[in-house]
């Protein structure tokens, strides 16, 4: 087991201490004090630390070697192979120092005949290949190309989750990780957290929580904490807005997030890796700042270098799929990943709606960017400059195309198919092949798009086949807009005038 600290602002990102509030903690006061003295703890004690992170590491390996518990509070005895199959060749460590001090070994021969006795040259071949061992892994991809039953076929996941200013939906998405019910031991966790202003604290608080993740212990600290408000309140449907939701909509966000869960719901995952790197992103996160037209091309490349940035350094040779998911979804089934896999295509995504208040009809298709090409896009494609990106769902750029989402039937079959050339990014699952051949996420105008509609576009383009369920529904937050909040305000003011009697 690894732990994975990322530079930010050139000074040491660490844990949260386990004598501070556990789970996503604030600050009080400005910090400044705090800070300061933590910053100069760290400078004159950094070695020490390391040291002490390095013995805890190797603690913890000793301990997962030498007993079949994960830990000694964990539920779970993890016997599953996959937890445990790396090959490595049995390595002598002082061996293979010389090597590391820079020495050099030079077979000598003379007339064709090595100058080595037959002992000497099978034991030099044996530490070569040790050498070899400790550094090269060999894997056959023809083994890791997917197929639409992941799980009989133990195929492992990547599952990636880009994070900026999420510390509030952080609960909400680790209980939708662990409510999923593709096997967790054959599931890597990669989270990139970017881009962040500097009073937030999602990465440490991130860490905090994978710690409780892979230890087991996770659930039992959100029940410590958790009523049926602070749940709604983590989802960002705050108590302002409970009034006006659909009663029947509530009812299932508290029903998917109450006991009873599956077996392993708190079972931990294969591996987490947590990475901090910034692309210069200084969009606001709010709905109307996201969302606003003239941003989007920004934007969304920007997202792009994000994203391509997470799959280099996250994607193994092993990972048969790659499962994109944003955090702030809000009701999904747990079975997704082997839903959108059994359907055999390259590339697969969801319906993505989201709720609304009753006064704005209860309900919303959330992701336009999945849609199949029409001819009018395809017409104003021509129109426009090399480096224009068209926004699909915008006045601006009328191009008629058939969005997904406005396929949608509740009563419909949920494993109906409908081809796709571009995709949204609330939920993409694809074949890791598609990105070891050169698939990714244009950071560039490819054919007018950028980022997940431009991956859609990409891979169609390279001959792989790409569709959406339209039956299939996930459901995001409801993030009010500018205009929401005045709609609301009004009626709150409304209200309180009937209320006081007032005309």
């Amino acid at each position: 087991m690894a732990f994975f600290f990322g530079k930010k602002k050139s000074h040491l990102e660490l844990p949260i201490s386990k004598n501070k509030p556990r789970l996503s903690p604030k600050r009080k006061g400005d910090g400044t004090v705090s800070r300061a003295k933590v910053n100069q703890f760290l400078r004159g004690n950094t070695r020490k630390l390391l040291a002490v992170v390095a013995l805890l590491a190797l603690i913890t390996v000793w301990r997962s070697l030498g007993n079949s518990n994960w830990s000694q509070s964990s539920p779970f005895e993890l016997q599953d192979a996959e937890y445990y199959d790396y090959d490595f060749l049995e390595t002598d460590v002082e061996t293979l120092k010389k090597y590391d001090n820079g020495s050099e070994h030079f077979l000598i021969t003379q007339g064709g005949t090595d100058v080595l006795t037959p002992a000497d040259k099978e034991k030099f071949e044996r530490e070569i290949q040790m050498l070899y061992g400790s550094t090269v892994q060999k894997y056959n991809l023809e083994a890791f190309q997917g197929s639409p039953n992941g799980i009989k076929n133990r195929e492992h996941v990547l599952l990636l989750v880009p994070l900026r200013n999420a510390e509030r939906v952080l609960p909400l998405m680790f209980k939708n990780l662990m409510n999923l019910t593709y096997p967790h031991e054959l599931i890597d966790l990669a989270f990139l957290v970017s881009d962040c202003s500097e009073d937030d604290n999602t990465l440490s608080a991130l860490i905090e929580y994978s710690k409780e993740l892979q230890s087991g212990n996770l659930s039992e600290l959100f029940a410590e904490t958790d009523s049926d408000e602070q749940i709604l309140q983590e989802k960002g449907t705050r108590d302002l807005f409970l009034k006006y939701m659909r009663p029947s909509y509530l009812e299932k966000v508290k029903k998917a997030y109450s006991p009873p869960f599956h077996e392993n719901y708190d079972k931990p995952f294969r591996s987490i890796q947590i990475f901090q790197k910034d692309f210069g992103q200084i969009i606001g996160q709010g709905f109307s700042d996201r969302h606003a037209v003239k941003v989007q091309g920004v934007r969304r490349k920007l997202m792009g270098r994000a994203r391509n940035w997470l799959t280099a350094n996250a994607l193994k040779p092993y990972h048969s799929w790659v499962y994109w998911r944003d955090a702030d979804v809000e009701l999904c089934p747990g079975s997704v990943i082997q839903d959108l896999m059994s359907i055999g295509y390259d590339v697969a995504v969801p319906n993505v709606w989201r709720p609304l208040p009753e006064f704005l009809s209860g309900e919303q298709a959330y992701d336009l960017n999945s849609w199949p090409e029409s001819p009018d896009a395809l017409r104003l494609a021509k129109t426009l400059d090399e480096d224009d990106v068209i926004v699909e769902g915008y006045a601006e750029y009328a191009t008629y195309r058939i969005h997904l989402g406005y396929n949608r039937d509740p009563d419909g079959n949920p494993k109906d198919i409908m081809e796709l050339d571009g995709v949204g990014g609330v939920s993409i699952l694809a074949k890791a092949q598609l990105f070891r051949n050169g698939v990714h996420f244009p950071a560039f105008t490819f054919e007018n798009h950028a980022e997940t509609e431009a991956f859609g576009k990409m891979a169609k383009k390279m001959g792989y086949r790409v569709a959406g369920l339209p039956n299939y529904t996930l459901w995001h937050i409801y993030e009010p807009s500018d205009d929401d909040l005045l709609l609301i305000a009004e009626k709150e003011r409304g209200s309180k005038r009937s209320g006081d009697g007032s005309p």
